[in-house]
């Protein structure tokens, strides 16, 4: 990701069940965000911001990860997508576990980083 963001004003992140997801917007991270709102059901928008050091304000989108809607068509992503995840550990992994039936899903440098891949092997 090239620009290093902290999370500084968590919002409504720290809420159970509530995941704020911030991906830049290139085409693969749009469907990587589809697909989110696909899965899980998304939380108000607007609700939660990163605050980098010296830099504007990022928006999140937030997702409620309580309850996962199976998908049964496959996702084709072209492209890994970096993404940082904000919430409650066991909220992010719940997260996670519902992006891993699509895609694969590894740790990126930065504390909160997810790096989504196209799925190996399906």
């Amino acid at each position: 990701m090239p620009h290093l963001l902290r999370q500084r004003m968590p919002a409504r992140h720290g809420e159970p069940g509530t995941v704020g997801v911030h991906i830049d917007p290139t085409q693969a991270g749009g469907l990587v965000y589809e697909t989110l709102s696909a899965i899980f059901a998304p939380a108000l928008p607007g609700a939660g911001r990163i605050v980098p050091d010296g830099g504007p304000v990022v928006s999140t989108r937030s997702f409620d990860v309580r309850r996962q809607h199976p998908l049964s068509e496959p996702i084709l992503l072209g492209e890994a997508v970096h993404a940082l995840a904000f919430g409650r550990p066991k909220d992010i992994k719940r997260l996670i576990d519902g992006l891993q039936a699509h895609f694969t899903v590894g740790h990126g440098e930065q504390e909160h980083e997810l790096v989504i891949g196209p799925k190996q092997g399906g």
